[in-house]
């Protein structure tokens, strides 16, 4: 963690700890800082597997609320994205829409894509109601036939 973000983190901890939650006008501007335990990962495929299209993603989230875009910003919850050969987006920086970014704005969790044959790199990363990248990731690499 650098110090920029312990810094917000023990800004957000206190102003929580005074009554401040995510609605709070005091918090306004501020980053929401997901939980420490929140993470994202590919239940198909898996890592390495080889795949025929369409291709089935099946994401899973545990310790952030996966919702859909429309609910806003909210404290320790967002929605997912796929990004296919483009690697995961810098936390802060708003995730495009084009063809190697696939957003599931709505809340979902499964999905199928067409991807071309081929060594695919696949990031799955949530982002909060605005498409703002989180630091909640995880990578593989799969095989198109």
């Amino acid at each position: 963690m650098n110090k920029i973000t312990g810094t917000l983190l023990i800004i957000v901890l206190v102003l929580a700890a005074c009554g401040g939650g995510a609605d709070d006008p005091a918090l306004e501007g501020l980053p929401l800082v997901p939980s420490p335990t929140a993470g994202v990962e590919f239940v198909s495929p898996q890592d390495g597997e080889t795949v025929s299209n369409p291709v089935r993603l099946e994401m899973r989230a545990e310790g952030v609320t996966i919702e859909p875009a429309a609910s806003g910003v909210r404290e320790n919850a967002g929605h997912l994205h796929v990004m296919v050969d483009a690697g995961c987006v810098d936390e802060g920086e708003v995730i495009p829409a084009d063809e190697s970014h696939f957003h599931y704005g709505m809340g979902q969790t499964e999905a199928e894509v067409t991807l071309e044959p081929g060594d695919r790199e696949l990031c799955l990363q949530v982002a909060d109601g605005d498409h703002v990248a989180l630091p909640i990731t995880s990578t593989i690499n799969i095989t198109v036939e």
